[in-house]
């Protein structure tokens, strides 16, 4: 939190300080694996958790929308990181199909 200065140069309310995308995630990553990560793994598996980086409370759901929508239901302000569980990013993008990684039926990932 940060308190915002009056005329007075006197604090007259707080404002929740905003974090960076880095500071998201890496809370984010710390959280899901010191409190999710054991237990989620091993029963669901492809599933997306959105996790709150105020209060590590976590939403789970089968799609990142829903557990980004259900997590924004609980609190319409929060800071969120986004896992897929099981996977290294929760979202994957390949280049082009033309690109080499991609021929023969073989991706690169």
């Amino acid at each position: 939190m940060i308190a915002m200065e009056g005329e007075d140069g006197m604090p007259n309310e707080l404002v929740r300080a905003t974090p960076s995308c880095q500071d998201i995630a890496e809370r984010g990553e710390a959280i899901y694996g010191e409190k999710y990560r054991a237990e989620l793994e091993k029963t669901s598996n492809g599933k997306f958790i959105a996790i709150s980086v105020a209060n590590a409370d976590a939403t789970l759901a089968d799609t990142g929308e829903d557990a980004i929508r259900l997590a924004l239901e609980k609190d319409a302000s929060g800071f969120f990181h986004l896992i897929r569980v099981g996977y290294r990013a929760a979202f994957i993008s390949f280049p082009c199909l033309g690109h080499p990684a991609l021929q023969k039926d073989r991706l690169s990932c």
